[in-house]
C-alpha cells in the first residue's frame, strides 16, 4: 500500500490523530508536572530559608544584648581574683530549627548555605567550650587559666554575632532578591575584605618603613645612648 493510500484510509489517520493527542498529553503532564515540581521547591527554599534568618535573628539579638565584652571582662576579673569562683554556664540550644531541616540545607544555592553552615559550625564550637567549662575543676587548672578559658568562650560567643549578621544578610539578599542579589551580595563582601587587607598590608608596611628608617638613623641612636 502506498503512502498516499495509507494517509486516505481513515483508520489511519484517526489512529495518527489519535496517538499525537496522547503524545501531547504527556508533554503537557511532563511540563506542568516540572512546573509544579519548581513551585513546591522555591517555596521550600522560602520556607527554609525564613526559619533559618528567624532562628539566627533571634539569637543574634540575644547576643547583643547580653553586652558581652564589659560582661566578659567583669567575669574574667572576679575569677582572677580567686577565691574559687566561677560562673555557671548554662547549656545553651539556639540551632534547634538548623538541626530539624538540616537535610533540607542542600536546596539553598551555596553562597547563602556557606555563611549559614559557618555560623552553625560556631554555634557546635561554643556548645563544646560549654561542656569544657561546666566540667572545669577551678582547683586543678588555677584561677588564670580558667579566666583564659572564660575569655575565649566570650569571644567565640562575639563572633557568633558576625558570623551571625552575615548569614542573616545573605539569607535576606536571597528571599528578597534571588540569586542576582546574592551575587552582587557576595561580590561586595568580597570586596570589603581585600580593601581591608591591603589596608592593614599598607600599615603594616609603613610600619615597617619607619621602624628601619629610624634604626639607620645615626641620631636616633645617639639620642637612645
Amino acid at each position: 500500500m502506498s503512502v498516499a493510500a495509507t494517509l486516505s484510509d481513515a483508520r489511519v489517520v484517526a489512529a495518527m490523530i489519535g496517538g499525537a493527542v496522547v503524545a501531547g498529553g504527556w508533554v503537557v503532564t511532563h511540563l506542568l508536572s516540572a512546573a509544579r515540581d519548581r513551585a513546591a521547591r522555591a517555596e521550600r527554599v522560602r520556607d527554609v530559608q525564613g526559619a533559618l534568618y528567624a532562628e539566627i535573628r533571634v539569637h543574634v539579638a540575644t547576643l547583643k544584648g547580653q553586652n558581652l565584652p564589659r560582661y566578659g571582662a567583669e567575669i574574667e576579673a572576679l575569677i582572677l581574683k580567686g577565691g574559687g569562683f566561677f560562673p555557671v554556664i548554662p547549656t545553651e540550644h539556639n540551632d534547634r530549627l538548623f538541626s530539624a531541616i538540616v537535610e533540607d540545607i542542600h536546596v539553598l544555592p551555596f553562597r547563602v548555605v556557606d555563611p549559614v553552615v559557618q555560623y552553625y559550625n560556631q554555634l557546635a564550637t561554643i556548645g563544646a567550650m560549654i561542656a569544657d567549662l561546666r566540667a572545669l575543676r577551678l582547683n586543678r587548672i588555677g584561677a588564670q587559666r580558667a579566666a583564659r578559658m572564660y575569655r575565649h568562650y566570650i569571644e567565640m560567643k562575639i563572633e557568633a554575632i558576625d558570623l551571625g549578621e552575615e548569614a542573616m544578610a545573605f539569607l535576606l539578599a536571597h528571599l528578597t532578591g534571588g540569586s542576582e542579589a546574592v551575587a552582587r551580595l557576595s561580590d561586595s563582601r568580597q570586596k570589603a575584605r581585600l580593601a581591608e587587607t591591603k589596608a592593614g598590608v599598607t600599615t603594616w608596611i609603613q610600619a615597617e618603613k619607619t621602624r628601619l628608617s629610624a634604626g639607620n638613623n645615626p641620631a636616633s641612636g645617639r639620642f637612645g645612648q
